[in-house]
């Protein structure tokens, strides 16, 4: 049996790709892979739902190919399913929560309209129906995927306990079940659209505060003003943030951030999309206050093994944080998507202002609980090593 593992470690982050979507494309090709009987009655499933829809799907054996990623002159469709004889191909295309590109199945169904012949159907699987654009084949929704495992009641215990972790994947990203408009969020639609903007509005208000960070002397210093960084729209979910992220950017350059001022940098603020920095398992339901150590691309490939990283980590984990705060090295928990991103300090939105409903206090509370975490970074003992071996390293990769 092939590892699990190594399939979902496959792919790296990017702007382009979404880590979810790439990890339960693996995990569903492991799981058909290696599970004859969820293969078998998915492949039951699709013969039928051909049927239904007019459309000729075999029942593809249980001998099967099942690939992922494979190169359709520069375009990649997310799996392949290809009968033993290779008489049949099922060709997979696997949403999240976001759209098809400009004419995606249509190049899938170009090329394979000259590689397969009529041999071939395109199937799309999205988070719900409002996804099933560009007419594919058979298109259908993860919890359909879902029920298919649900129903195979065969199999030894591993078997069951692997087929019900993917369900659980698939749960935790609320790909299973849609909830109704709660009538009290209707109420506070209006109020609720603001608080992007009034998250950005509190780093600018409290932006030129003297900061805990920006009094260090030495050969380490962070004393540019606190930036806030306006991101392409590439590069953003909302209007305010910059990679679902909204709040202070401190970095050791003494201009606005560019290369190299992340060794490492300091951001204080919140977090409002989960996607980019790869912290689902962090904020289920709502945004986060956070601080966080941004790495810069070149450190990498340092920061895993790194004595002083290691060291910094351990510190922290042996005090008392704040009240209220939570540390997550992303790094010894695997949390690796986003390598830019390797410490996190984080605590609910909701808790980090509960009891402060005026702006003055807002503010204030903003400042004190992000001063007091810088203070703890920088009462650490091995925080100015691990920042001078950041730097070491850098210029070591720029020679």
């Amino acid at each position: 049996m092939e590892s699990l593992l190594v399939n979902v470690s496959k792919y790296a982050a990017s702007h382009e790709k979404s880590p979810i979507e790439n990890f339960i494309t693996e995990a569903f090709a492991w799981l058909l892979r290696n599970d004859a009987s969820v293969r078998e009655s998915f492949a039951v499933f699709l013969h039928q739902k051909g049927e239904q829809q007019g459309i000729g799907i075999p029942m593809i054996d249980n001998t099967g190919s099942v690939e992922t990623q494979v190169n359709f002159n520069g375009k990649f469709p997310d799996m392949l399913w290809s009968a033993s004889d290779d008489s049949f191909t099922i060709i997979f295309e696997h949403k999240i929560w976001s759209e098809l590109h400009d004419e995606q199945l249509d190049n899938y169904r170009q090329y394979a309209e000259e590689k397969f012949g009529a041999a071939f159907t395109i199937v799309l699987i999205t988070a719900h129906a409002g996804q099933h654009r560009q007419k594919p084949d058979i298109a259908l929704c993860w919890y359909q995927i879902a029920e298919i495992i649900k129903a195979v009641d065969v199999g030894d215990p591993k078997e069951h306990w692997i087929r019900e972790e993917f369900i659980h994947l698939l749960k935790s990203n609320n790909l299973l079940s849609f909830s109704p408009i709660n009538p009290l969020s209707i109420a506070y639609y209006n109020d609720a659209k603001k608080i992007d903007q009034q998250l950005h509005n509190i780093a600018q208000r409290t932006a030129n505060k003297v900061w805990p960070i920006q009094q260090l002397k030495g050969e380490i210093q962070y004393k540019a003003s606190a930036y806030q960084r306006k991101a392409s729209v590439h590069d953003r979910c909302g209007q305010f943030d910059a990679w679902g992220r909204i709040g202070l950017e401190f970095n050791t350059l003494s201009q606005e951030y560019d290369e190299g001022g992340w060794t490492p940098g300091i951001f204080c603020g919140f977090l409002i999309d989960s996607e980019d920095h790869g912290t689902e398992d962090l904020m289920p339901n709502e945004p986060l206050a956070m601080l966080i150590l941004d790495i810069d691309e070149p450190l990498h490939t340092d920061i895993a093994s790194n004595i002083h990283y290691q060291a910094l980590v351990r510190e922290l984990q042996r005090i008392s944080l704040p009240k209220g705060w939570r540390l997550s090295d992303r790094i010894a928990l695997d949390k690796t998507v986003n390598l830019w991103h390797p410490l996190m300090f984080y605590r609910d939105l909701s808790e980090f202002f509960a009891g402060k409903t005026t702006l003055e206090q807002q503010d204030e509370t903003f400042c004190t609980q992000m001063a007091g975490l810088q203070q703890v970074l920088l009462n650490c003992h091995s925080f100015i090593p691990f920042c001078e071996d950041m730097h070491r390293l850098y210029e070591a990769h720029q020679r």
